[in-house]
Parts: C-alpha cells; sequence; structure tokens
C-alpha cells in the first residue's frame, strides 16, 4: 500500500470521528415570540420559526391583495385577524427555511408599536397553534441547524449587550467567523498531525519515512504557539466587554462616597459627615471615551464591632478581590499616617491607584508629602467637590482598552473559551513533550486526542445540555 494512500484512509477516518453531531435535540415546534423591546415606538415585530409557519400565516394574516402563493423573503401589507376582527394592520414577511435566521420557515410580522397591539397579535399567533419561544430559542436553532456555531451565538449575545463602540466591533467580529475561522485552522493542523500518528500506529510496517517526529512536533508547536496568542488576549477583551471594573476604597470619611458621586455624575450614594454610613457597596457605570468603566462605592475599612458594618467591610473586601483595578482614597487634610493605605496598596500593587482627595481643602505640603509616600502608586490629587483631577483619573483607568484589539482578530472574552483553550494548551505542551521523550505514539494521540475534545467543546460540536441551557438563558425571548 502506499504511503499517501494509506495516509488519505486514516485521513477520512479521524475526520469521520471529529465532526460529529451536537448531542441537543431540536424540538418540532413552531414557536413565537415578541422580538422588539417593550413600551411604544413606531414598530413591533412579532416572530414565528418552525414547521407550521405558512399555514399560521394563512390562517392569520389577509393580505389587501390577493396572493395564490407567498413569496420568499417579500413584504406583504394585510391585517392581522381573528375571524371578522381585524386586530392590526401590518407588513409581514414570509421566509423560506434555509436562507433564515433559524434555519427554518419563519414568518416576520410588523405591527404598529404600542404595546397592546404588539400583545394581542402575538396571542393571535399562540392561538394558532404555536407556543411561546424560551429565551434565545431563535438562536438555539440557529445553532443547532447549523446557521452558527456556539461561539458565533455567544457574540450574538455579546452585539446584543454591546454598550460601547469596542464591544460592538468586537462582537461583529466573533460573530462573523474570526475566533471560529481560528478555531477550523488549529482543528486542520491538529487533523494533520494526529493522520500522521495514526499512520505510524496503523502501519508500522508501511513507508513512512515521511513523517517524521520533527515535522509532527513543528505542527504541534505551531498549534500551542496560536493558541497561546489567542489566551492572550482574554484580559483585554473581557474588559472591552464587560467593562473595566474599580472599586472605591479607604478609610471611613475619606471622601469616596463623594468621590463616586462626582464621577457617575449624579447622587447615588448617601454623604455624611458620620463614619459608617456606607453599609452596603454601590455599583454604576459610566462611558468615558467610548469605554466602560464601572464603578463600587463600598463601606470604609476600619474595625468595628457593629454587626451590619462589619458585614460592609467584608464586602468590601470581596470587592476587592473581584476587581480589575483598586481605587484607593486617602484624605491628605486630615494629616493621618498612611500604614493601612500602603498596606492595601502593596497587597494590589499590580492594580492599585491612588487617588488623594480632597486637595480643594488640603494644605499643599500635606498633598505634596502624600504624593512622596504614595512615590511607588500612580497618584491622582482630586476633588470631589470642584471635580479637579477627575479627567486624568478616568484617563488611566480607561488606559488599558484606548488601544483597542486589531480588527479581525480572533479574540476571546469568556471564561468558558478560556478554560477550554488552557485544557488545549495543556494537552499540546504534553504531546510535544512526549515526541521529545520518544514515547510510544498511542500516548502522543491521546493528548492531540484531547486537544481536538476541547476544540469541539468551544464550537459546539459535543456540548453538554446544561452548558447550552446557560449560554442560551441569557438571552432575551425573541432573539
Amino acid at each position: 500500500m502506499h504511503s499517501i494512500t494509506v495516509q488519505g484512509k486514516v485521513r477520512r477516518r479521524i475526520l469521520n470521528s471529529t465532526f460529529m453531531k451536537k448531542n441537543a435535540i431540536l424540538s418540532d415546534d413552531t414557536i413565537a415570540a415578541i422580538s422588539t423591546p417593550n413600551g411604544e415606538g413606531a414598530l413591533g415585530i412579532v416572530r414565528v420559526s418552525g414547521k407550521k409557519t405558512v399555514s399560521v400565516m394563512h390562517e392569520i394574516f389577509s393580505p389587501a391583495q390577493p396572493v395564490k402563493r407567498y413569496q420568499s423573503h417579500r413584504l406583504y401589507y394585510g391585517s392581522i385577524v381573528d375571524g371578522s376582527e381585524c386586530i392590526d394592520q401590518v407588513m409581514a414577511a414570509y421566509l423560506k427555511s434555509g436562507k433564515t435566521y433559524t434555519g427554518e420557515d419563519m414568518l416576520e410580522i410588523y405591527t404598529h408599536g404600542g404595546s397592546n397591539v404588539v400583545n394581542t397579535v402575538l396571542q393571535r399567533v399562540l392561538k394558532a397553534g404555536v407556543r411561546l419561544a424560551e429565551r434565545g430559542e431563535f438562536t438555539r436553532r440557529a445553532f443547532l441547524n447549523g446557521k452558527m456555531d456556539l461561539l458565533q451565538a455567544e457574540a450574538v449575545l455579546d452585539l446584543i449587550k454591546a454598550d460601547t463602540d469596542f464591544a460592538r466591533k468586537q462582537a461583529i467580529g466573533q460573530m462573523t467567523g474570526v475566533l471560529s475561522e481560528f478555531i477550523t485552522s488549529i482543528q486542520k493542523k491538529l487533523i494533520q498531525a494526529k493522520t500522521g500518528i495514526e499512520v505510524m500506529i496503523d502501519f508500522p510496517e508501511e513507508d513512512v519515512s515521511q513523517v517524521q517526529l520533527f515535522d509532527l512536533k513543528f505542527i504541534l508547536q505551531a498549534a500551542h504557539d496560536e493558541v497561546s496568542h489567542v489566551l492572550g488576549s482574554f484580559e483585554h477583551a473581557k474588559m472591552v466587554r464587560e467593562g473595566i471594573s474599580s472599586v472605591i476604597v479607604g478609610r471611613p470619611n475619606v471622601g469616596k462616597s463623594s468621590l463616586f458621586n462626582a464621577i457617575i455624575g449624579e447622587t447615588r450614594a448617601i454623604v455624611t459627615p458620620h463614619p459608617g454610613t456606607t453599609r452596603d457597596y454601590i455599583e454604576e457605570s459610566v462611558h468615558f471615551e467610548g469605554i466602560k468603566l464601572v464603578f463600587i462605592d463600598t463601606a470604609g475599612i476600619r474595625h468595628s464591632e457593629e454587626p451590619v458594618e462589619r458585614i460592609g467591610i467584608d464586602m468590601t473586601r470581596t470587592q476587592i478581590g473581584k476587581s480589575d483595578i483598586v481605587i484607593i482614597v486617602v484624605d491628605p487634610a486630615a494629616g493621618s499616617s498612611y500604614d493601612e493605605e500602603l498596606s492595601l496598596a502593596q497587597d494590589h500593587r499590580n492594580n492599585a491607584v491612588i487617588a488623594l482627595n480632597k486637595t480643594d481643602i488640603a494644605p499643599a505640603e500635606r498633598v505634596e508629602q502624600a504624593k512622596k509616600i504614595f512615590g511607588d502608586y500612580q497618584v491622582f490629587p482630586v476633588s470631589a467637590v470642584s471635580r479637579d483631577g477627575i479627567g486624568a483619573l478616568l484617563r488611566s483607568l480607561a488606559g488599558p482598552l484606548r488601544a483597542p484589539s486589531p480588527e479581525n482578530a480572533p479574540v476571546i472574552s469568556r471564561h468558558r473559551h478560556k478554560q477550554a483553550l488552557e485544557h488545549i494548551q495543556i494537552s499540546l505542551h504534553a504531546a510535544i513533550n512526549l515526541i521529545e521523550q520518544q514515547a510510544f505514539p498511542e500516548i502522543v494521540a491521546e493528548e492531540v486526542d484531547s486537544a481536538l475534545a476541547g476544540l469541539k467543546d468551544l464550537t459546539g460540536e459535543v456540548t453538554s445540555q446544561d452548558i447550552l441551557d446557560t449560554i442560551f438563558s441569557e438571552f432575551c425571548i425573541g432573539k
């Protein structure tokens, strides 16, 4: 048997075992939902998807001009009717399966935008033997019908929730398949390597001299390096999607809540001259130069025997551990020592910044003294009253996102992606080490199989029902 024939047969076998059907069941029900937000507007949209779509359209829609057969992707003017009653005058579009969002027959009804009108039209649709869609069920059907993979489905959700230009552009890139294309390229490399390994296992008597261990190692190393590079995008991409979180901490009465209110531009936190006023944490976000910044006002850190205040202080410590940046607020006007603040800054050296508050009333020499004491950290003199220095503080906080990721570059922004790629990275690293140690090819093959399984988890080729339920439950009902 020629070596090239051997490799071809092995490759076909690997491909057949690699591309598996999704393990979720696609419902035969026809579903419907409102796809526009609640409230008044110019238009409302009711969506229908499933096998009964055409019969539903014939039952509830009365076209203004007689129609023998509805053409796909064409708007028709008419009325939604229930017997002799006209519910609303609408535009309706029948969308034939194959070239639709879900891959199924679909109907979109464009109603007037009053909430009663849209809901009454939906009820008429449901009356025709259709059930209400679950959260994200339209997108879930698109995924199960092969219109998109799981990475693209998650990007749809990211696009819906995007509230900055950076987040929108990042979501669009992933939705159009940038990350999926990267995964496909890695998959091709691993299948190429696996083919060579399987030839060595199954046909040891054949001439496989061209399948050298060095060549296999080179392929796996290239895949490993590319995976590592994309893994490095996680922190940046996650902050683009979720925003940069900054927790405001410090002693009682240093002006944390006043600074919080000044940053967000409204009074959200209660400010009094009495220490211990803030018991729970308060979270708000602002957009600064197209970047989302999330601020968390917290209880002052001090020793307290008061039970409720102690709970608030514990919450503060929890928020410190979860946030990207720790803003330590200092009151140079008080003239106290900064031992506690320096200790906190040291504990969070990589993400701590110092805000010298009350500079509008603090003596200049005390401000300068504080600057020197905190010389190892970024220090920002600010005033919550005059708002002096707040712009400089915000620009610094937004710094990590001021240089966005290159467009059309694969990035990961979800912990699910990160965990899967870390698993793949570990498996590839192990396979490379095994080749260097001249291990049996069967053992190397196990690690490559493990990496391929991680890729299938990412794209949803093999994904547990619980993971799918969790992902699609984040969607609204009409998407």
